[in-house]
């Protein structure tokens, strides 16, 4: 009877058990529900188990309702029942999220809106307990093929207890159009405070942003600068932009409300006593070819009188780690007020103060933007900009230095530029919308030379108006030379200069109106002066045989003997008069008259260019040009125009002006590998530079900006169009008293022909419009080049 009752009580026992066992699970999975229903979610559980402490959901899918774009999966939700109440775990899973951003964001509203009042972000609190979510991925991607923005976070850590929320993540990374940020062991806390979560600490082990800058805007294509000036005919024509007068009109406005709105933002994410300190912050620049690093920083954020203020500086760590006791730390700070209260400063400022520091320790690499020797290379800066109440203006304010700089730059030298002492300072203030720019005072110096500037600038429209004034103190010429970094003068190792130089100018133009409101004009103090040049340099070389190298097809240097003596050198008196004529005509009007720089071939030169609003005009003259081809190569830089400059000085102030006129045509290119004027006869006429005609010297001249392209038609005669732009030429000359009546009679007739030395005859044509050529354009008589059909 007794083993009867056991057995009965044996198997009620286990009946009860089985029953428990058969309905945990769906209570479970009804709790789990239920719950989820309560945060605005529905959920799936592929596995329930329970546990010594409570129970394990294995598989778990999370909906959001309103938030169709998000899919959370979890691997494991361990729920455990202690004295302290309900402990949650999850452990695994993936967050993932494909949709735009804007369109993310409004659905986690929608969810969140959704929700009954007070309940997010209360029920970790209910009954006590704690919640931890660890070892989660997080991806999100704007689209799901070819994605322009993305977020993956490995390893997220959450943890929630006490009314406080730590989530930590060992590495994520956020791509954002042009720009990619990483960031490493990166922690936040939340901290619930007045019924809502705010940022209590936030830290980093690293933060690392890659950027990538608009790329330049291509500059107009110029046919490479031969002999002489650039003749607009020259140049490739691209489609001229827009004024874009009324594109950035609210520029500044829109800054200063974003910055605002994300100022208030933090602020309002911010906690009472937050803390947020991010060490490691890097940076990477890139913009075309070129990138610049920085860092790492420290990053702070905190509340000051009203404002919020960021600042990010190398920290003492850098500093004493580049093992400099001199350096000081460069701070930037961003200063934005966080209330519309008048007592507040309502102005955003920047301040960048500090110094002297090594580039290398503000995280700057060898190479970076051409840069190199950075661990010796120092920047000082106290400067302030400020941008307005208003957001229409932005001033600035401070002074700099940079010591030491070195430097790789095609467009200043072709060799690098070491030992660069460059300091500036500047008050100035514009309108964010371009619409004016008022320079108070503007200064740069490089060594002892020095320029100042003050001015203001205005574009209303189409009309872009400039008044100013600039000046280079008078200074001793070889402490001016001697401040230049070798790298730009290197072709000029061992020259000396006496005397000095200064200069004062003005300038006024408003390109509505260019003919009737254009005044550039300076006055001069130079009694500069060479006093000693290196034998390569020495003008003594060219008085015998010497070698130089040219161009050939394709660019190719070529070596080849020239000077008085060799094959192809004619001397003064055995070249055409023509040819004088012709070169001063097409070239440099005022050749006679200057030493070596026409001042209003420069004045029209700039006029002409703010005209058209591209370069189409150059003021080279025949010495500028002979410095250039006896000494200097092809590449346009400053540093190859200064040289040309001091050398032109140099030739000018050695040489008389047949002297100069001798060796310009015996140096020049005339055509591929065809230099020198005996060349050229040769090479186009069958003729010695003697028996130039007029039209085969203007011709001869006429090509000098573009050797490479002829203008001969299938019979050898000179085409039509050129033949009359040749005929204007001779108008020109004869204007210019530098040909008699009866040569340009003559000359009108000639029918310039290729291989033959005399030029055929026809009956005279007058010019297309019925006048002399050149009359309706300023300045073109005294000096300028006129431009080829």
């Amino acid at each position: 009877m007794g083993f009867k009752r056991r057995r009965i009580a044996a198997v009620a026992g286990g009946a009860l058990c089985g029953g428990l066992v058969v309905g945990f699970a769906p209570f479970v999975r009804y709790q789990a529900e239920q719950a989820a229903d309560r945060y605005g979610a529905s959920l799936s559980i592929d596995q329930v188990r329970p546990t010594w402490s409570g129970v394990s959901l294995k598989g778990v899918d999370v909906q959001l309702r309103g938030a169709p774009s998000i899919s959370i999966r979890l691997e494991e939700v361990a729920v455990a029942l202690g004295v302290s109440g309900r402990h949650v775990t999850m452990r695994g899973g993936t967050v993932s999220a494909v949709g735009p951003r804007e369109a993310i964001l409004h659905e986690l509203e929608a969810w969140r809106a959704g929700q009954p009042a007070g309940r997010t972000g209360t029920a970790t609190s209910e009954g006590g307990g704690s919640t931890e979510l660890e070892g989660l991925r997080l991806v999100w991607t704007d689209r799901a093929d070819s994605p322009a923005e993305s977020l993956s976070a490995d390893n997220v850590h959450l943890s929630r207890a006490g009314g406080r929320t730590a989530i930590a993540a060992r590495e994520a990374i956020l791509s954002l159009g042009r720009a990619a940020f990483s960031v490493r062991h990166g922690r936040l806390v939340l901290a619930l405070e007045q019924g809502r979560y705010q940022v209590s600490e936030l830290s980093a082990d690293s933060i690392d942003a890659n950027v990538a800058l608009p790329e330049g805007t291509p500059e107009p294509q110029v046919v490479p600068e031969q002999n002489g000036r650039t003749h607009p005919a020259q140049l490739t024509r691209t489609a001229e932009r827009g004024d874009g007068a009324d594109a950035g009109r609210n520029r500044g406005a829109a800054v200063r409300e974003a910055l605002l709105r994300a100022a208030q933002g933090i602020d309002l994410a911010l906690g009472k006593d937050a803390k947020v300190d991010v060490a490691g912050v890097t940076a990477r620049l890139r913009r075309d070819a070129d990138h610049l690093n920085l860092g790492p920083g420290h990053l702070a954020v905190r509340r000051e009188a009203g404002s919020l203020v960021v600042e990010l500086s190398p920290g003492e760590a850098a500093i004493a780690a580049a093992g400099a006791d001199a350096q000081q730390a460069l701070t930037f700070r961003l200063r934005v007020p966080l209330s519309d209260a008048k007592e507040t400063p309502q102005e955003i400022v920047a301040d960048v103060q500090g110094g002297p520091i090594w580039l290398s320790t503000l995280g700057v690499h060898e190479g970076d933007m051409g840069l190199f020797d950075v661990a010796r290379t120092s920047i000082v800066s106290r400067a302030r900009v400020v941008l307005s109440a208003d957001g229409q203006t932005l001033g600035v304010d401070g002074e700099g230095r940079l010591k030491n700089l070195s430097l790789r730059s095609a467009a200043l030298a072709d060799e690098p530029i070491a030992g660069l002492d460059l300091a500036w300072r500047a008050k100035a203030n514009g309108k964010l919308d371009g619409s004016k720019l008022v320079a108070e005072d503007a200064e740069v110096d490089l060594g002892a030379l020095r320029l100042i500037a003050r001015g203001e600038y205005e574009h209303a429209g189409n009309s872009h108006r400039v008044r100013g004034t600039f000046e280079v103190p008078l200074t001793a010429c070889q402490s001016m030379l001697d401040s230049v970094p070798k790298g730009i003068v290197a072709k000029l190792h061992g020259m000396r200069l006496a005397g000095s130089f200064g200069i004062e100018g003005k300038l006024r133009f408003d390109t509505a109106n260019l003919d009737r409101n254009f005044l550039l004009d300076w006055g001069v103090s130079n009694t500069c002066r060479v006093t000693e040049m290196p034998p390569e340099l020495s003008v003594d070389r060219f008085k015998r045989a010497f070698r130089r190298l040219v161009y050939g097809p394709g660019g190719k240097r070529v070596d080849i003997e020239s000077g008085p003596g060799t094959a192809d050198w004619v001397p003064y008196e055995d070249i055409s008069r023509f040819m004088e004529v012709a070169v001063l005509t097409t070239e440099d009007g005022a050749f006679h008259r200057h030493h070596g720089f026409d001042e209003e071939a420069i004045k029209n030169s700039i006029r002409e260019n703010l005209r058209k609003r591209r370069f189409v005009r150059g003021a080279s003259t025949v010495s500028m040009q002979l410095a250039k081809n006896l000494y200097l190569e092809r590449t346009k830089s400053v540093a190859r125009k200064l040289q040309e400059t001091l050398l032109t000085m140099y030739l000018e102030q050695e040489l008389t002006k047949e002297q100069i006129m001798e060796l310009y045509l015996n140096a020049v290119e005339f055509g591929p590998l065809v230099y020198g004027i005996g060349a050229a006869a040769r090479h186009y006429f069958n003729a010695s530079a003697a028996q130039l005609s007029l039209g085969q010297a203007l011709y001869i001249a006429s090509i000098l900006p573009n050797p490479s392209v002829q203008h001969f038609d299938a019979n050898g005669e000179v085409t039509a169009a050129w033949s009359g732009y040749l005929r204007k030429l001779m108008q020109i000359a004869h204007r210019r008293h530098r040909i008699s009546d009866e040569e340009l009679e003559k000359g009108l007739q000639e029918v310039v022909v290729r291989g033959s030395p005399a030029p055929h005859l026809a009956p005279h044509q007058p010019s297309e419009d019925g006048g002399e050529a050149g009359e309706g354009r300023a300045g073109e008589d005294e000096g300028g080049a006129w431009a080829a059909p």
